[in-house]
């Protein structure tokens, strides 16, 4: 057997040459790899993004948009399906109907969230940040209005069940759409100036604790309306429900104004400082 050995830099090669069969060896240097190891972030505690929450006048009025909108989603929708269960008894009536509901809600919500960039563009932040509130509000009024005028419970009704009932599905439709359209965006637009403690601690506190206090905070005014004003019927609260709903929809409004006023003075002092 000859052996001839072939030298290269990178890598090295032995050929073996025999009369049956030839060899062939790559030998390759081993190259070492630093590894990094990667602590895992861990989760803020609450009291962490409560003191986050504190220090920033932004993330305050982030808190207080999400936690007026989960209040107002909370007034209307359980109204809505204590209509909806007495226009519907059957239930598979009743989850047919729902189905169609969030159908209808996927559908406009992905048009809508097609155009939603070149409305932002269009009419900027803070009247985009304002339409969802807008929207629940203009269709809110009409909605409780009806339910008022339903008159359960009497022989005569001014307004139907269905009517109403037909009003209150448009009003929880454009809430839901809204919401995954315009407000979720602006309201991920509005982290992006902020810090990065703002980032994580105070965006749990604001997501996660500002939509639970607000659904918390709508579901005790029900309850505490039923018992002492409702007889036991959600449906006789309605001028109450939208008179909070009315009260909520303004402190909404004034968040929004508000944080609109700090971005634009945030904005303001980097240009100075970059003249």
């Amino acid at each position: 057997n000859k052996s001839v050995e072939t030298k290269k830099n990178k890598p090295q090669i032995n050929v073996s040459r025999s009369e049956d069969k030839i060899e062939i060896k790559i030998k390759r240097e081993s190259a070492k790899v630093d590894t990094v190891q990667k602590t895992p972030s861990k989760k803020p505690s609450l009291s962490e993004s409560m003191k986050e929450l504190s220090k920033s006048k932004e993330l305050k009025a982030m808190f207080i948009m999400v936690f007026c909108y989960n209040t107002c989603i909370e007034l209307t929708e359980v109204l809505w399906k204590g209509i909806l269960r007495k226009t519907y008894s059957n239930k598979s009536a009743y989850m047919s109907y729902m189905a169609k509901f969030s159908q209808t809600v996927g559908f406009i919500s992905l048009l809508l969230q097609i155009s939603a960039s070149a409305i932002i563009r269009k009419i900027g932040w803070r009247w985009s940040a304002s339409l969802t509130p807008l929207v629940m509000c203009t269709l809110a009024v009409p909605f409780f209005v009806s339910v008022m005028l339903t008159n359960v419970g009497g022989s005569v009704r001014s307004v139907s069940l269905a009517t109403a009932l037909t009003i209150g599905t448009i009003q929880n439709i454009a809430s839901k759409v809204t919401k995954y359209s315009l407000f979720d965006p602006c309201k991920e637009m509005a982290y992006i100036p902020l810090g990065p403690d703002a980032k994580t601690k105070g965006k749990a506190a604001v997501d996660v604790l500002g939509a639970r206090l607000g659904r918390s905070m709508g579901s005790a005014s029900q309850q505490v309306l039923v018992s002492f004003f409702g007889g036991g019927s959600i449906l006789h609260c309605s001028p109450y429900l939208g008179t909070i709903y009315l009260l909520t929809v303004g402190y909404w409004m004034k968040a929004v104004r508000v944080l609109s006023r700090l971005f634009s003075e945030t904005n303001e002092t980097g240009d100075k400082k970059k003249n």
